[in-house]
């Protein structure tokens, strides 16, 4: 039996398939450029994240600059969010070190899964802005996503 009209008839196959499959699309959901600034007490935040959560799907990050700037990314880098309503949380909270100890937070954490013993309290931790903009049902802010180029700034007032 002759292979080649076999073969040939599958190579047409895909060569034909080919263009519709590129046709397709994305199977995700649409999403717009959102960036912005976010200020404490009139100051740049200058390090953390802001996540906008929507009503349905999947959430959107961006990780605040030292000028309080931002972009969200949804499924890949500077994509955006999802077009609609948002919740929006800022979590800003750096660990200090402590100084009067010597060795990192990193250091201290290996020491204690080793089962060695710390040296003192371990530092607090330092929130950039009010621990409640870092919970969704706290927050208190919000968004809307729209088609193109968003802007969403957050001024928060002093507490």
């Amino acid at each position: 039996m002759n292979q080649r009209p076999l073969q040939l008839g599958l190579l047409l196959g895909m060569a034909c398939a080919l263009p519709w499959l590129a046709g397709c699309g994305s199977a995700l959901p649409e999403t717009a450029l959102v960036e912005g600034k976010i200020t404490y007490a009139g100051q740049p935040v200058t390090f953390g994240e802001i996540t906008f959560y929507p009503q349905q799907g999947r959430q959107a990050t961006g990780r605040i600059q030292p000028d309080g700037s931002y972009r969200l990314t949804t499924f890949s880098e500077g994509d955006g969010a999802l077009l609609g309503k948002h919740t929006v949380t800022i979590k800003a909270v750096k660990f200090p070190e402590p100084a009067d100890q010597p060795g990192s937070m990193n250091e201290e954490i290996a020491r204690d899964l080793k089962g060695g013993r710390r040296q003192g309290p371990r530092a607090q931790p330092e929130w950039l802005v009010p621990p409640r903009y870092a919970k969704r049902d706290t927050s208190g802010l919000t968004a809307d996503v729209q088609k193109g180029s968003n802007t969403s700034n957050f001024d928060l007032p002093a507490q």
